[in-house]
Parts: C-alpha cells; structure tokens; sequence
C-alpha cells in the first residue's frame, strides 16, 4: 500500500504569477511565506499560509526560464491557470515508486531519490488528478530547494472571505464506488460518508479521508440524463472538479466577494439537526483557474453531512 501521511500543498500553476497572487491575498486573505524562483528547474513560485489549515498550504507556481515541464503543462492548457497537483509526504519513497510501477501509475516528473510527480487515480480511465510525493529528508519538492522565507505583504484594501480551512477536494469520476475501492486499496482512504444512490437527481457522491490529513477527498459521479459530471468528464477525463473552503461568516464572505467583484453562483443553503448551513461558487475565471465552493454552516458537521448515510461495506 502506498503510504500518506501528510498534505502538505496544493498546488495551482499560472503564467501570472503576481495576478494570482493579488487574488489570493486580497479575497482569499492567504499570506506569503516563501518565494523561490529557480530558472534551471523553470519554474518560479510562492508558497501560501492558509487561515486555519495547519501545515497544509497553498502553492502558486509560474514558470520561470526556457522551457521545463511547468511550462508544458500549461502551453497543453492554452495558457490557461488551474489546479497543478497536490503534494503529500511518504515515508518511503522507494516503496511508494515501487507501488506505483506495480499499479501501472506513470511518473510524469521527478527528481531522483526526492520526489515523484503521478496520477493516483486508475490507469485505464485517463491522467485523474496529479499527486507530487516527497520522501522524508530534503523538504524541497518544487523547484524551492532556495526558497526564501518572507514576511507577510501589508493586507490589500478590502475585506476578505475569512476562510477557516481547506475542507476537501472533489474529483469527478463514472463510478463512485470504484474509485472509492481503488484509493482505499491504494492509499488507505476511509469512506466517510455518501448520499444515497438517488438523492440528487443528477448526481452522486461521497467523501473520503485522507490518513494523516485534515482534507478529506470527495468522489462525486453522474446520474441521469445531462448530468454536468458527465459533460465535465468529457471536457476533462477524471480530474479535480473543484476546491471547498469552509468561513467564518457567511455574510461578511458575500460581502467581500462584492467589493472586490467577484460573483458568486448556484447558492443553496438548509437546517440540519437544527442548525443552518448555506453554500456557493465562484467560478474558476474568478479564482485562478479552480473552481471555489464556499460553504458556512451553524454548527459544525451540519452541512451536507448530518443526514447522510453509512458507507459502503
């Protein structure tokens, strides 16, 4: 089995960094820690302190130099910023690159003895979501082997969203179930929850965690007619669909979203076990290329998860 035992990042890649940038730490409120630029490995990057997610931060990378993979992999996507990878800690990396020969997993970047960039979803149904695994020594794994420790830019003007932590990662994927068995088996994700098979009309989901992990992992699959899980699979093979922030406050996260112009959509909101929860969108043209839910909820655990039913056996 391949062993997590920590998030340590996710990771967006743009050709803008210092746009990017001014989103995060303006609406989002993050705040640089380190900043790198590293010619030789082409990319230039800059890691971010989440509020609320301990050791887990969030990572811009831009590419920097003549070439290299970061580059790629963004003239692939006409340019366009998304979610690049996420980046986890192994204590045996040997093993780890060992599991993934064994699984059919292809490496699609690396430096020897330090770091393995693949897929970790099956093989067979396309290149899923990408995963970068560091081994225990040497804390570099992204071209920040010279990162320089920063002190936090003076807060833009405006409010921010007050977010409290990454709550999870959704991917999509044709079948749940499958994909819940294959990571279990993988990785020792633990199915948390799920709703039942026909409780949304075009859709399905259910929620893993991650050992070692405050990010849980969310599989979500079509259903029905239409469905947008189907349209987003055939867009974009099995890939991450979206990333969820829990806030503070749900109204003074609308407002900040108004003051720096930035919409929101597909609000919903309930009562569970007595308490209100209320969620929504901003669209990935709007936060650096990933897709953003944001959700509030009364008190924790009500939202979307108090009703739901027990996993698979």
């Amino acid at each position: 089995m391949l062993k997590i035992y920590r998030i340590d990042h996710v990771a967006v890649a743009t050709p803008d960094l210092d746009k990017q940038l001014a989103l995060l730490e303006g609406l989002f409120g993050f705040h640089r820690t380190h900043v790198w630029d590293n010619p030789e490995a082409g990319v230039r990057g800059v890691r971010l302190a989440v509020p609320g997610a301990a050791g887990q931060a969030w990572v811009v990378l831009a590419p920097s130099g003549e070439g290299g993979a970061l580059r790629k992999w963004l003239d692939e996507k006409g340019g366009r910023p998304g979610l690049h990878h996420v980046g986890a800690e192994v204590p045996d990396l040997d093993a780890a690159v060992a599991e993934l020969d064994e699984r059919g997993l292809k490496i699609t970047d690396s430096v020897a003895g330090r770091w393995v960039e693949a897929s970790l979803s099956p093989p067979e149904h396309g290149p899923g979501v990408l995963w970068r695994l560091r081994g225990p020594g040497n804390l570099a794994m992204l071209g920040d082997d010279e990162a320089t420790a920063v002190r936090p830019v003076d807060p833009a003007d405006g409010p921010t969203l007050g977010i409290r932590g990454i709550d999870h990662i959704c991917q999509a994927f044709h079948d749940r179930d499958e994909l819940s068995r294959w990571y279990s088996d993988l990785a020792g994700f633990v199915e948390v929850w799920r709703t039942a098979d026909d409780e949304i009309p075009d859709m399905a989901d259910l929620v893993l965690n991650i050992p070692g992990s405050s990010i849980c992992w969310e599989v979500i699959t079509g259903r029905g007619e239409d469905s947008f899980v189907d349209k987003f699979l055939a867009r974009n093979g099995a890939a991450a669909h979206h990333v969820t922030f829990e806030v503070a406050d749900w109204e003074a996260a609308l407002a900040a979203c108004r003051a720096h112009d930035i919409p929101t959509f597909d609000d919903e909101e309930g009562v569970k076990d007595g308490a209100a929860w209320k969620h929504t969108f901003i669209h990935p043209k709007h936060a650096g290329g990933v897709l953003v839910q944001l959700f509030w909820e009364e008190r924790p655990g009500v939202w979307v998860r108090s009703d739901k039913i027990s996993p698979a056996n």
